[in-house]
């Protein structure tokens, strides 16, 4: 076994050594599952009366049920992550055990992708719900089963976001109370920034007496903003994944997102270890 599975395989058994494994999961399970039902049974009685809902014609499922689903067990994860990734390593510091794992024939990259994939198989467990919940829209809805896939990776690379962020913040603190709730506060920015996001209006903001050049100017900087934060807002990427739509940028812009807070999360360890 190599040295990153092995890791992997000891944290994530430490998961369930404790109650945390299972409260996380319970959580996840009841707050889906009611979501899941209470989507299901709407979209069911739409569609026996659909004008007497305000729909001249029958809503599309995927559209409708299925993507709102997908996104908000995504949003679930990612509120969740705190719980997933406050312990990986600022845990180690807390027990004084961050040392010894530093002593042992492990280089940084076991350890980080080793604790990366221990907190991806709890993410695991949680899709394994999901997809009981997207076998029983299989055995009553005709939906193709890509559709269906696609929905199950875009929660997976939700997920892996969202673990790499908790990673990286766990490599920096001492204390995973701390590493929990800066965490769970980074993820409510994010959250905050998907749901304004598409609320931005598209026109210039400046005032109309403003100088015309100073106004030109203001509506510049107001675009790329908006576009940046368009962009940045982590559920839209994952809208028309959960639909079956595949969209390269998409997956890009979570593998790129995972990327870039793991490599953080290898300087911040190796930054410790040289001032160790």
């Amino acid at each position: 076994m190599t040295p990153i599975l092995t890791v992997a395989k000891r944290e994530f058994a430490a998961f369930f050594q404790t109650p945390v494994g299972y409260v996380i999961t319970a959580i996840f399970a009841a707050i889906t599952g009611f979501g899941f039902v209470m989507n299901f049974f709407m979209y069911a009685q739409i569609s026996q009366a659909p004008s007497t809902h305000g729909y001249s014609t029958m809503p599309d499922f995927e559209e409708y049920v299925l993507s709102p689903y997908l996104v908000f067990c995504g949003l679930m994860i990612m509120f969740l992550s705190p719980l997933i990734t406050m312990w990986l390593l600022a845990g180690e510091r807390h027990k004084g055990t961050i040392e010894l794992l530093l002593t042992y024939p492990l280089r940084d990259r076991d350890i980080i992708f080793g604790k990366f994939l221990a907190a991806m198989g709890i993410v695991g467990v949680l899709l394994l719900v999901i997809a009981v919940h997207l076998g029983i829209i299989f055995a009553f809805v005709d939906i193709e089963v890509t559709v269906l896939a696609f929905g199950l990776l875009a929660v997976l690379l939700m997920g892996a976001t969202f673990v790499s962020l908790g990673l990286f913040i766990s490599s920096l603190t001492r204390n995973p109370t701390t590493s929990g709730t800066i965490t769970f506060g980074l993820c409510l920015l994010f959250f905050i920034i998907s749901s304004v996001g598409d609320k931005l209006p598209e026109g210039n903001p400046a005032p109309e007496n403003l100088n015309a050049g100073l106004r030109t100017v203001v509506g510049q900087i107001y675009t790329i903003a908006r576009t940046f934060i368009q962009e940045l807002a982590v559920d839209a990427h994952a809208e028309e994944m959960a639909q079956g739509i595949f969209q390269p940028q998409d997956i890009a812009y979570y593998l790129l997102i995972t990327s870039f807070f793991l490599f953080l999360t290898f300087r911040a360890l190796e930054s410790r270890n040289w001032r160790a």
